[in-house]
Formats: structure tokens, sequence, C-alpha cells
């Protein structure tokens, strides 16, 4: 009987950190097809910089603790990241791709950072984008 307890109060011990830290799910902003054209775009426009896998190269990594710890620094939103890629990458010629490229872009890098895709594509001014955190 004591065993039973004990254990109990064990499992209810290591779980209760779980459940404080809990976060919420992420939102859908894109969509599947959008970020398998922001993949293209990405590794032939952004790559060189940012690296294959995202992890920073000559640029900063676009996901991992470092890109986790720069977006909640900065609080930055989806909204937010999508006007930075768009008004300053790629560096060389910010500004250069297609507004759609842009979107798809960031829709790539959310992909990458557990975001699941949605039935909506990302677009600049679309609802929920302004709310979304980026959480990697």
């Amino acid at each position: 009987m004591h065993r039973s307890l004990l254990l109990l109060s064990v499992l209810t011990l290591s779980a209760a950190p779980l459940i404080a830290t809990a976060q919420p799910a992420k939102p859908a902003l894109y969509t599947a097809d959008q970020a398998t054209a922001g993949a293209a775009v990405y590794n032939q426009a952004c790559a060189a910089c940012h690296g294959s896998q995202l992890e920073g190269v000559a640029a900063p990594a676009l996901k991992g603790s470092a890109f986790g710890e720069m977006a909640t620094a900065q609080s930055l939103t989806a909204d937010a990241l999508l006007d930075v890629i768009a008004n300053t990458m790629p560096q060389s010629d910010p500004g250069s791709m297609k507004p759609e490229e842009y979107a798809a872009v960031t829709a790539y890098i959310l992909q990458q950072n557990g975001y699941p895709a949605g039935g909506t594509a990302l677009a600049k001014g679309a609802a929920g984008l302004k709310d979304a955190k980026i959480t990697p």
C-alpha cells in the first residue's frame, strides 16, 4: 500500500512541471504547398548565408535554440518575420523577390520550426499573423 502511494506521489510530482510548462498549440498559418515552394526559394536565395538546414552560417540561424532565443527576446511574430524577410532579404538585393516568394520562405521557416500547415496560404495582412508569436 505504501509503495503504491509513494509511486503515485512520485509520478504526480514528476508530471507537474510538464503541466506547468505546456505551451499552446502553434497556429496553422500557411499551406503545405506554400512551404514546399518556400523550401525551393530558400535553397536558391537563402541557404548560402543561413545554411541548408537553417542552422546559420554567415547569417543567423532560422531554427533551433539560437533562433528561439532571438525570437523570444524580440517578441517576434509571424507578421514581423515576414516583414523582416521581405524588406531586408536577400542581403545582396533586398526586396528583389516577389511577395509570394517572401511569403513562401516565411512559410518554410515556420514549418521548420514546428508550425503545422493549414488550409490558408500565408500572406501579408492575413488573419492571425500579428498575434502569432514565433516559438521554435
